[in-house]
């Protein structure tokens, strides 16, 4: 009788805790529905960790190179045989060759240097807004990272610092100030740098860089126009009707793990690798163009290839596009004596259309330097030069 009085009183305190732990259930329930509906504070959304984590850039394999070890430039001759279509060409690029240092790295760096020291103004420029700011500082950080691994025997990271083993130079790292970030950044390598940053308008604009060696145009002429303006104040040839769709389309859809090349090709008509004075002057009000272009009493001798190898990603903090411009820039003498190269060059250049003529100043050159490749390509013929070394594809 004892035992089953025990059993009842047990059973109904066994269902009362049940209710009690059904009920706070419930209610904690309800809590975390009203939590979860009920408007954020600023302060709390700031502090919620985002739900993606960020993209960590891949640490590119290192090469074993000290500055004097660095290898001659690469030689890319970025003209076809055949038609030219315009198109944007372009194409993967590994992350181990995002940056190209070579042997010709001091001679960059030292015009960049006196470049920066002559006017840093109107070389280094940014929008002032925190977004283009983080832009600025995280470039440099993406590159002193890349050049660390890429080449750890000429830049070292030490504490606070990256060490530039050639140069002498150690920078803060990181560093907080925009413009010095876009500086350091840009003595570090021998390209040019290009900030694209989306605007409330829904467009690119080139809202800040680092242009040391542009030949022919001055950053302050460009900043801070959109994508579509930077191309068709400088006539881009068949931009609007062939490129414009598919380029603004391709900038929208960029993503962080992908990183993509191109390259292309000038002739000019000096030695100036920071800028040609034929196209006018560097410090004037006139925007250079071949139209105020002077090639008077020219000579083959002076007549230079300029090739640009472009390259774009999207940087994985901020979201801007980064590009880099690295120039390669050798007298036309010099490259025709490569196999294969003068005959592909005057076939190249002849299959331009009027627009593209004119946007490369075809007019201002075309009288001297088309004999001269063909004349060094009839002698190419004539001792067999070709045989030697077979062909490269394009860009090579």
């Amino acid at each position: 009788m004892i035992s089953q009085t025990w059993n009842v009183a047990q059973a109904k305190a066994v269902t009362n805790i049940f209710w009690v732990i059904l009920a706070g259930g419930l209610v904690s329930w309800v809590v975390i529905l009203l939590v979860r509906r009920a408007p954020k504070s600023e302060a709390h959304v700031e502090s919620v960790p985002k739900s993606e984590p960020l993209f960590q850039t891949p640490a590119p394999k290192p090469l074993d190179l000290s500055e004097k070890d660095l290898n001659a430039p690469i030689l890319y001759r970025p003209c076809k045989h055949g038609p030219n279509f315009i198109t944007m060409g372009l194409r993967k690029v590994e992350w181990d060759d995002l940056i190209e240092m070579d042997s010709n790295f001091m001679e960059y760096h030292d015009i960049k240097a006196q470049e920066l020291k002559k006017d840093f103004k109107s070389h280094v420029q940014y929008l002032d807004n925190p977004n283009v700011r983080d832009a600025c500082c995280e470039t440099y950080e993406e590159i002193a990272m890349y050049l660390t691994h890429r080449y750890p025997r000429v830049f070292k990271l030490e504490g606070d610092y990256v060490r530039n083993v050639a140069t002498g130079e150690q920078f803060p790292f990181p560093e907080t100030d925009a413009a010095k970030a876009l500086a350091h950044a840009a003595l570090m390598v021998q390209d040019d740098l290009i900030l694209m940053v989306e605007e409330e308008d829904g467009q690119y604009h080139l809202d800040a860089g680092a242009v040391c060696l542009p030949g022919f145009w001055r950053l302050h002429e460009k900043y801070r126009m959109s994508l579509d303006t930077l191309h068709i104040e400088a006539g881009v040839p068949h931009y609007e009707e062939k490129l414009m769709k598919s380029m603004n389309r391709y900038f929208k859809t960029m993503t962080v793990d992908k990183p993509i090349t191109r390259n292309n090709f000038f002739i000019q008509l000096d030695d100036g690798l920071h800028w040609s004075h034929r196209m006018g002057d560097q410090d004037g009000s006139e925007v250079a163009s071949w139209e105020r272009s002077d090639s008077t009493n020219l000579h083959v001798e002076e007549v230079h290839f300029r090739s640009e190898r472009q390259t774009l990603r999207r940087l994985p903090r901020s979201k801007s596009l980064l590009f880099t411009v690295r120039t390669y820039f050798e007298p036309i003498t010099v490259i025709a004596q490569e196999p294969h190269i003068p005959g592909r060059l005057a076939e190249a250049i002849r299959s331009w259309d009027d627009t593209v003529s004119k946007y490369k100043g075809k007019k201002h050159w075309e009288h001297i330097l088309l004999p001269y490749l063909d004349e060094q390509h009839r002698l190419q013929v004539e001792n067999g030069v070709m045989e030697t070394k077979e062909e490269g594809a394009f860009p090579f």
